[in-house]
């Protein structure tokens, strides 16, 4: 009797205040004591998420049993990011699109406007990622299954489990990533001629330590289109691929960028990304017109 009322009205309880409850203090704290005891019996669930579209999430992975109780992805603010800069009829370019969280928050932002290219290399997440598109109304999401590099070709792409694993890298596998799987890799310039796509307002750029690469590939599309960027640069997956942040800026303040990292809830201007806090970075040209207005719509503070 218990376990079939009491457990789904404390789980019931314990999602609303993790969604929804205004203050942060303890959350963590929280989770970690009790996830584990009201978590689902069932492994896949799908569940409607505070930014108002649907996924299907694997409750066998850590971070899809974070989304189902929080009702949102951890990097949130990002998220947040997405969405107010995102509109009419933009473009975005999901890289390293997993399951497909920020490529349904940039629909759930364009409302069937623009259109959407996820790239995610891995099979399994593959998968999953067009699950998710599936149940939701957007009909402006493209897939492609690759991974984004300097050039067109193949690499071995490293894996953990049977999950959608958001680490799968094609550089540096860490203990459990003993899974292989050969993958296609694309350029961003030659993809964007190839395909005969409009080019993108906005990228994210989540690639496990692939960002150097990419950003190679697409000298010519950054050139020519100047699109804004969410990157993730964590130094130790840089490095494992033979580059660092310092590389990363020289490329990127060479076309003119400026960068901002999050702080708080806020978007910071800073000169040298390595005084940047956190691993996610926002790239904006302060000399165009529409960056400008762009940057002071999050707002982004300080001076650039």
């Amino acid at each position: 009797m218990t376990e079939t009322w009491l457990k789904p009205t404390g789980r019931a309880l314990f999602r609303w205040y993790l969604s929804k409850f205004p203050l942060r203090d303890g959350k963590a704290y929280f989770y970690q004591l009790w996830h584990g005891r009201l978590a689902p019996a069932e492994r896949y669930l799908t569940a409607r998420l505070d930014q108002g579209f649907t996924m299907k999430l694997d409750l066998w992975d850590a971070e899809q049993l974070k989304i189902y109780f929080y009702g949102h992805y951890h990097e949130r603010y990002e998220a947040s990011l997405v969405r107010r800069l995102l509109q009419g009829g933009e473009v975005f370019w999901d890289i390293g699109a997993n399951v497909g969280y920020f490529s349904l928050v940039a629909a759930s932002a364009l409302k069937n406007h623009g259109q959407v290219v996820a790239f995610e290399p891995g099979s399994s997440a593959y998968a999953r990622l067009g699950e998710n598109i599936a149940l939701n109304p957007f009909t402006n999401i493209k897939t492609f299954e690759v991974a984004v590099a300097a050039a067109a070709g193949e690499a071995v792409l490293y894996l953990a489990g049977d999950t959608a694993d958001s680490s799968a890298n094609l550089y540096s596998p860490g203990q459990a990533q003993t899974r292989r799987e050969l993958c296609k890799t694309v350029s961003l310039d030659h993809f964007l001629e190839e395909q005969g796509l409009p080019a993108p307002h906005l990228i994210k750029m989540d690639v496990e330590g692939a960002e150097y690469a990419a950003l190679e590939g697409a000298r010519r599309l950054i050139g020519q289109h100047r699109p804004l960027l969410l990157m993730e640069m964590e130094e130790k997956n840089l490095r494992a691929a033979g580059a660092d942040k310092a590389a990363i800026q020289r490329f990127l303040t060479g076309h003119g960028y400026r960068a901002a990292f999050l702080y708080k809830g806020r978007w910071h201007a800073v000169a040298d990304v390595q005084e940047a806090r956190g691993r996610n970075i926002f790239w904006f040209h302060p000399g165009l017109t529409a960056h400008r207005q762009k940057a002071a719509s999050l707002p982004v503070i300080g001076t650039y």
